[in-house]
């Protein structure tokens, strides 16, 4: 499954403010997006911080402009709603003269009940943000996960990726977005 989202918002800062944004994983806890399978607002991260290595029991404090200029791949950790069990991600951010390219991808599998829905590797994304003109950057993003997980645990369905990646954007860019009550590709 793939999902592209493209957009331009509005940002007084620099790239390197952008970087500390991304930066702040605590900030992601609280997230709020759509949900289809309940029809209203709900909480999508539950908890994320920041990680020495890709070991959830070294968290620490935000990532510094340094470490996220670095082009290291950095660990992060954060535990959506609906599956309860914490997942590492790997990230990885370079700034090419004021272009943003930041990578992530999940290091330890997505599991339900001790049911592997996602394997290491196969949920990705990579953001590209960009100054247009002073005030104005654009933004590309592309997430996609390997063989669609179980639908029953409410990850599975299209309209679920997408809200989550709206939110995710809405997050980066504080720009409002309107969710996706549903889809029908034909």
């Amino acid at each position: 499954m793939l999902v592209a989202i493209a957009g331009q918002f509005r940002y007084t800062g620099t790239a390197d403010d952008l970087l500390l944004e991304v930066g702040a994983i605590s900030t992601l806890k609280g997230i709020r997006y759509w949900s289809v399978t309940e029809n209203s607002w709900r909480t999508l991260i539950t908890s994320a911080a920041a990680l020495e290595g890709p070991d959830l029991h070294r968290q620490r404090a935000d990532f510094r402009l340094s470490e996220m200029k670095s082009g290291a791949r950095l660990y992060f950790t954060e535990t959506e709603n609906r599956l309860g069990e914490p997942v590492i991600y790997g990230m990885r951010a370079s700034d090419t003269g004021g272009n943003l390219v930041i990578t992530m991808e999940n290091v330890s599998p997505v599991k339900k009940f001790m049911l592997t829905l996602i394997k290491p590797g196969e949920l990705q994304s990579i953001h590209y943000l960009s100054e247009v003109r002073p005030g104005i950057w654009r933004y590309y993003g592309l997430a996609r996960t390997g063989e669609p997980p179980l639908t029953a645990f409410g990850v599975g369905r299209t309209e679920s990726y997408i809200n989550r990646a709206l939110a995710l954007y809405s997050h980066l860019t504080g720009a409002a977005v309107e969710p996706v009550e549903s889809y029908n590709p034909n």
